[in-house]
């Protein structure tokens, strides 16, 4: 397990975002985080990932460089879908599993698990669960997420 006071490097995208427009000079600590800023950073990554939807063409197989790039970031759209569907349920665990896999390096040996929850039949609920690897250490992590039928987006508890 890692040590919460342990500093580890922030990631890329994390140095790049500028959190105080108005100082010229970033304070060193900005690129060094704990484990409590990395799974918040990790969320918030998995938020955009699951809330971007996916373009509707899938590349056809000659093309095998676009099934690694941009093209196909994110999910398919299931909000037409019927969330109690058996079917539908396994592609969406299949696609969040595969989408992760692929667009979030920090997290490894990803599973999604669809909660069935009797009395929540328009409501996905799943848990996502894997290894949170640091720099030299693991973690084991998982996130609690459902799909918000007010807002139209998923949702990882904090």
């Amino acid at each position: 397990m890692m040590d919460q006071d342990h500093n580890l490097h922030a990631s890329m995208l994390d140095r790049l975002i500028d959190r105080e427009p108005g100082l010229s000079l970033e304070p060193v600590q900005q690129r060094f985080i704990d484990i409590r800023q990395i799974k918040a950073s990790v969320i918030r990554d998995l938020e955009n990932l699951l809330n971007t939807r996916r373009n509707i063409l899938a590349p056809g197989d000659q093309y095998t460089e676009l099934g690694r790039s941009l093209f196909v970031y994110g999910i398919r759209d299931y909000t037409s879908k019927n969330p109690g569907d058996i079917k539908v349920q396994n592609q969406l665990r299949s696609d969040i599993e595969k989408s992760i896999a692929r667009f979030e390096p920090r997290l490894k040996n990803v599973r999604v698990q669809i909660e069935h929850d009797a009395n929540k039949h328009s409501k996905a609920r799943f848990r996502i669960s894997g290894m949170l690897v640091i720099e030299q250490e693991a973690e084991p992590v998982s996130f609690d997420t459902y799909f918000d039928t007010n807002r139209g987006e998923y949702v990882i508890s904090r």
